[in-house]
C-alpha cells in the first residue's frame, strides 16, 4: 500500500482548486515515470487563522507546506511571512516549507536581510510564481511543474522518523489517549508529546532519543537470541 504524503497549501488565490488539480495531474505523471512509492494528498486553506488551527491540530500531520506571501485578498491581515514565523516559533519546526509569491523580491524584501531572516526560519525553498521547471520533460504547465518538483524534493528531505512518530500517535490516538508517557520523570498526554515533538522541544528530543535507544537495544537482544 502506498504511503500518503500530506501537503497543505495556504494561498488566497481564487484559482487554487484548479491549481491543485494541475498539481495532482503533474504529480501522477511524474510518479509513474520515477516509480515513486507514495501518493500526495493536497489540502488547502485561504484563511490565515484556519491554517493555524489546522497546523495546531493533533488530528492532522503535514509533510510539506506551500505558503503564498500575499494572503490579503481572502481578508487576512497577516502575510505568509507572518505565518512562517508563527509556525516555526511555536507550532512545527520540522515540516518542510516552500514559500512562493507573484511579487518581485524587491517588493517583498526591500531589505535583503529580511530574506536571510526568512531562510533562517527554516524555509526549504523560495519560488517566484513565474519561475518555470527546467526539466527536459514537460508534465504540465511549467510553473506548476516546478512547484510539484519542489514538493517532491522536499518530501525526499523530510525527517522520516519525525513524521512516522507523529503519524503513529495520530493513528492510534483514540486507543492510547488515556495512556501517559513518561519522559525525564514527568508524565505527558499523547497530544502533548505530539506537540513537543513538532516544536523540537527538549522533552520531545529526549523522547525520540530514548525511543531510538530502546529500539537499538531490542534489536541487539533479539539478534543475540
Amino acid at each position: 500500500m502506498n504511503l500518503i504524503r500530506n501537503i497543505l497549501i495556504v494561498d488566497d488565490s481564487l484559482n487554487l482548486e484548479l491549481d491543485i488539480r494541475q498539481y495532482d495531474g503533474i504529480f501522477k505523471r511524474i510518479k509513474r515515470d520515477l516509480f515513486l512509492d507514495y501518493e500526495i494528498n493536497f489540502l488547502n486553506e485561504r484563511k490565515y487563522d484556519k491554517a493555524i488551527e489546522l497546523l495546531n491540530s493533533t488530528d492532522h500531520t503535514f509533510d510539506v507546506l506551500l505558503i503564498d506571501y500575499d494572503l490579503s485578498s481572502a481578508g487576512n491581515e497577516k502575510s505568509g511571512i507572518d505565518l512562517v514565523k508563527e509556525i516555526r516559533n511555536g507550532i512545527n519546526r520540522h515540516c518542510k516549507i516552500i514559500f512562493y509569491t507573484m511579487h518581485e523580491l524587491s517588493t517583498v524584501f526591500p531589505n535583503r536581510k529580511d530574506l536571510v531572516l526568512l531562510f533562517n526560519q527554516g524555509i526549504f525553498k523560495f519560488l517566484s510564481k513565474d519561475m518555470e521547471s527546467q526539466s527536459e520533460k514537460e508534465y504540465g504547465q511549467r510553473s506548476h511543474q516546478l512547484r510539484v518538483e519542489s514538493m517532491i524534493e522536499a518530501i525526499n528531505n523530510i525527517d522520516f522518523i519525525q513524521v512516522a512518530l507523529e503519524r503513529y500517535f495520530l493513528q492510534y490516538k483514540e486507543i492510547i489517549d488515556d495512556e501517559r508517557i513518561v519522559v525525564d520523570g514527568k508524565e505527558f498526554k499523547v497530544e502533548d508529546i505530539i506537540t513537543l515533538i513538532r516544536q523540537d522541544n527538549i522533552t520531545g528530543k529526549h523522547y525520540k532519543s530514548n525511543l531510538a535507544e530502546s529500539v537499538i537495544i531490542h534489536n541487539l537482544l533479539a539478534g543475540g537470541q
